[in-house]
């Protein structure tokens, strides 16, 4: 079991860490989401027009089948694969979810192998640690 310093060190590095790591997460489905939003809006104005359309030859009462007006199909199709686009920005929303969740599974993991190797004898703080032992501050102010 680590010292009071260490697992206030700790808890302060894993919130650190969780908030950029969900600040990172919903920047990124920020975007997605914007990126929906336009994708609905062209989907609206496609519809509004494929109804313009159909309108117009409705009016003009032509024994003409709607699904066999060139614009008509033009419009479906654009629709079709404006809905895809949806579907596939719904899809990278979960993915992303997915993927920072694995990352900080992974990162969890990590920290508890790290713990027991500590808690097995191995009393070393890491290497990367901004945090200098209490004895080093000692020494430096003794040589002061």
């Amino acid at each position: 079991m680590g010292s009071l310093w260490e697992d206030i060190r700790d808890g302060i590095r894993d919130g650190i860490e969780l908030v950029v790591d969900k600040t990172e997460e919903y920047s990124k489905i920020g975007k997605i989401k914007v990126d929906i939003i336009g994708i609905k809006r062209n989907i609206e104005k496609g519809f509004s027009e494929l109804g313009g359309r159909t309108y117009e030859i409705l009016k003009e009462n032509k024994k003409k089948n709607v699904g066999s007006d060139a614009d008509v199909k033009r419009l479906v199709d654009e629709l079709m694969e404006l809905e895809k686009s949806l579907d596939d920005k719904k899809n990278e929303i979960i993915k992303v979810r997915e993927e920072k969740e694995k990352e900080r599974r992974e990162r969890e993991e990590s920290r508890k192998k790290t713990a027991e190797e500590t808690e097995a004898g191995e009393d070393v703080p890491p290497a990367d640690s901004p945090v200098e032992d209490a004895e080093v501050i000692t020494e430096k102010k003794d040589k002061e």
